[in-house]
């Protein structure tokens, strides 16, 4: 049987560690940044400095010396003969990399999560616009051929790599899901950059493939070309706000109503703009919808205004610890751009940068144009020493990265 380099893009566990022990005889190396626990596994050290994302990844895979690459985060963890059980997989067929299910703990307890399998497939993938939902990037094993062939990782990249990897290569790759292997994975930190998979997303994926093809090959384009359209680019529109890129996600939703009106459109682009902190251009919009629906939406708008003035006012007035107290029932209301960066602001007042410095960037992730967001995400990485991370958030958001 072949053993694998095992390559893991920071500080391993001690679960990932004992995992790696049960599974030591499929194992020829892990190759790791630093290692704080003692163990007695093949490990080898990379001094990285500050490398993240892709430029990281490329440089652990550079000193991996086995033809089978494991990728796993440091807080994943499984069960012996997980590894093997992955290996197997590879047997008598042409698959170029395998994953497995994941089991997600966090503060919450487990939620078991059950993927499809894909193999043959892959291409079809590309039309979901979100490659996390049906591939982990927690834990997966790489034959090394396929990563070269596949040019490794954007090194430009500081996250989302692994899955731009894939998209760029999805048009030969061959995955397939090990559907009765589980590894699990602990959820110690909850905060997301999404930025990257909108860059991603828009930058490469949207330039790469055929719309009409591959992307949305289940639209009438030739019947109804500019219904389909305007259909494409609402879809865009909505990923987009999933990923919280409001900004770019209004642009894509202004462009699908004027390639054909529509109230679909016209509602996300609604509901964008009032995450985003502008309710007075939001209520603008609403003159084309009719009857009861333009009077809800126009009353929920102006609630959540009202309700974002009181709590500026109170913070203003120094009522953190009264803001704080029912945040999280705001929340459940509102979690748009200024309710983060009031939040943010409180965090910051009460010594808790780092914390702060996380709702600044995800305010400004939101909503990259109002100046007071930018002002405190700007001064809170002064302060952090992470001015080039937010440079490098702003030309994200407005497509000046390149890479």
């Amino acid at each position: 049987m072949d053993k694998v380099s095992v390559i893991v893009s920071g500080e391993p566990s001690e679960e990932l560690l004992d995992s790696l022990s049960l599974n030591s005889d499929s194992i020829s190396e892990v190759v790791v940044p630093s290692c704080k626990v003692s163990s007695p596994l093949p490990m080898k050290f990379l001094q990285v400095g500050d490398l993240k994302g892709g430029a990281l990844l490329n440089a652990l895979v550079k000193e991996a010396s086995s033809d089978y690459l494991l990728f796993v985060k440091p807080t994943v963890s499984f069960e012996e003969e997980f590894i093997e059980e992955l290996l197997e997989e590879f047997e008598g067929t042409d698959v170029d990399a395998v994953f497995p299910n994941l089991i997600l703990r966090s503060g919450e307890g487990e939620e078991v999560k059950n993927y499809q399998q894909v193999y043959n497939k892959e291409i079809s993938l590309v039309a979901s616009l979100s490659l996390e939902d049906w591939i982990p990037d927690q834990v997966i094993l790489f034959k090394r051929e396929v990563l070269e062939k596949g040019e490794l990782f954007d090194s430009k990249l500081a996250d989302y790599e692994l899955y731009d990897f894939l998209y760029r290569n999805l048009r030969w790759l061959k995955l397939k899901l090990a559907e009765f292997s589980y590894a699990t994975y602990s959820l110690k930190d909850a905060f997301i950059d999404t930025a990257w998979r909108s860059f991603v997303l828009r930058e490469k994926v949207l330039k790469k493939y055929d719309w009409k093809k591959e992307l949305f090959p289940f639209l009438s384009w030739e019947e109804k070309p500019e219904v389909a359209e305007a259909t494409a680019l609402t879809i865009i529109g909505k990923r987009l706000a999933a990923y919280f890129d409001y900004f770019n996600a209004s642009s894509y939703l202004r462009r699908a109503l004027l390639k054909f009106h529509n109230q679909e459109s016209l509602r996300e682009l609604v509901g964008v703009l009032v995450n985003m902190g502008f309710f007075k251009e939001a209520k603008e919009l609403l003159s084309p919808l009719q009857g009861m629906e333009k009077s809800d939406i126009k009353e929920r708008i102006e609630k959540i205004e009202s309700l974002i003035k009181e709590l500026e006012k109170a913070v203003e007035e120094g009522k953190l610890e009264e803001v704080l107290a029912v945040a999280s029932e705001v929340a459940g209301v509102y979690q748009g751009a200024p309710l983060h960066n009031l939040l943010g602001f409180i965090y910051w007042i009460g010594g808790k940068k780092e914390e702060a410095y996380r709702f600044f960037y995800k305010a400004v992730t939101m909503n990259p144009l109002d100046r007071d967001y930018l002002h405190n995400l700007t001064l809170s990485a002064k302060e952090l020493g992470k001015g080039q991370e937010v440079e490098r958030l702003v030309k994200i958001l407005i497509s000046e990265f390149t890479t």
